[in-house]
């Protein structure tokens, strides 16, 4: 699934969600800012665990420390 993000005129806002709403559950979904950025900040983790800058939380590792 491809993410495209619009920035879309107020005086137009309505039209075109009502355009969006016509689409089939399974073909397009609408997500809020929030969601976007978050999103955002999970494929950047991502990339960045692939790259090797930061290795990912080991909690069983953290457990037998504390124990």
């Amino acid at each position: 699934m491809q993410t495209v993000t619009l920035e879309v005129q107020e005086s137009v806002s309505e039209k075109f969600m009502w355009l969006l709403s016509h689409f089939k559950k399974d073909e397009i979904t609408v997500i809020s800012n929030e969601r976007l950025e978050f999103l955002k900040r999970m494929r950047t983790s991502e990339n960045e665990i692939n790259e090797g800058k930061i290795k990912p939380f080991d909690l069983k590792s953290l457990r037998e420390k504390v124990s």
